[in-house]
């Protein structure tokens, strides 16, 4: 079965700032102050504003950015349309996940993964505690639901039957959207494939256990990182340069300071209530449980072969991709 990775073809416009008009100077004995304008660029994140995208909410608070000469417009839509637009050369840089970056290559998309961010795939197959199901071959005869037959649920529920040799002929599959929660909670399905740091920690809070079967317990997916279109990073390296390293302070000083980060995840999010936040909280110290590194940034290529080779031998790439093309460590200082 070959995965088709195509954009939905949603309709986005890049508004893309003026420069600053200039007037002739006049007479004065004042020195003229340095140019201070700032290189406007975009990063494209998945869906809605998240506290999971708190490292880079930092870095936009904090200066981060700023200090490196840049403006960072966070802007949400769908990963692929995102990774479509950075290959176009439509959007300066995007946060997507390993498994996404080897199919858009599959099929001619000329991007490159620049900073890891998540050292963990942070998906898992959501069972609720009472049905005793605690590994994957208790799953025969059972309804599980996935958001749609694509993205990061479907790769890890597909690695999840390939490290288990589960027959998914003995179970059902369905499109459930994503209800993951309610559809769990309602009895809709018996299990769904989730994100570890939503929908179990939403169940969990309204008294509902939960057991979790996490993918990287199966096999090293590479997960999401900063992405950049390969003519942009042939043309101005020092821009990637500049953007990695600006996220990565962002990223340190999130784990860090998580408490300093959540306020600022707040005021970036006022729509989040009092009654919400403590929630919400706990969603961004089970991330930053995903995020910790010895090396931030840094890609090992032992994860990329392994989810190249996955992705190869279940069928889900159009075309050959060799490990070299997806990835690279360059921009992170140290590398």
């Amino acid at each position: 079965m070959k995965l088709l990775w195509k954009p939905m073809l949603l309709i986005m416009v890049l508004l893309i700032g003026a420069g600053c008009a200039t007037s002739t100077p006049q007479e004065t004995d004042v020195e003229p102050a340095e140019s201070t304008e700032l290189q406007k660029v975009v990063l494209g994140a998945g869906y809605i504003p998240n506290v999971q995208f708190a490292p880079f909410y930092v870095a936009q608070s904090k200066g981060f950015y700023e200090e490196e000469g840049l403006e960072v417009e966070i802007e949400y839509g769908f990963e692929n349309d995102f990774i479509a637009l950075a290959a176009q050369g439509e959007r300066e840089f995007a946060l997507a996940s390993g498994d996404q970056v080897i199919l858009a290559r599959s099929q001619g998309l000329p991007i490159t993964y620049v900073m890891k961010w998540y050292q963990r795939y942070p998906v898992a197959l959501m069972i609720p505690s009472d049905q005793g199901v605690t590994e994957l071959r208790g799953l025969e005869g059972k309804k599980i639901g996935l958001p749609g037959f694509f993205g990061a649920n479907f790769i890890g529920w597909k690695a999840l039957v390939q490290a288990s040799g589960l027959d998914e002929n003995a179970l059902t599959l369905e499109d459930i959207g994503f209800t993951q929660a309610a559809a769990v909670q309602q009895g809709t399905v018996d299990a769904a494939m989730v994100y570890i740091v939503n929908e179990p920690l939403q169940l969990e809070n309204e008294d509902i256990a939960v057991d979790v079967i996490e993918v990287s317990d199966y096999i090293d997916l590479v997960s999401n990182g900063i992405i950049v279109g390969d003519q942009l990073m042939a043309e101005n390296p020092d821009l990637v340069r500049r953007m990695v390293r600006a996220s990565l302070k962002g990223l340190n000083d999130t784990l860090e300071n998580p408490e300093e980060a959540f306020e600022i995840v707040r005021e970036v999010i006022p729509e989040m209530t009092d009654e919400e936040a403590p929630l919400q909280q706990q969603v961004l110290e089970s991330s930053i449980a995903l995020w910790r590194s010895d090396q931030p940034g840094v890609s090992n290529v032992e994860s990329w072969q392994e989810s190249l080779d996955f992705m190869e031998e279940t069928g889900l790439l159009e075309e050959e991709v060799t490990v070299e093309e997806l990835y690279t460590n360059e921009f992170i200082e140290g590398e």
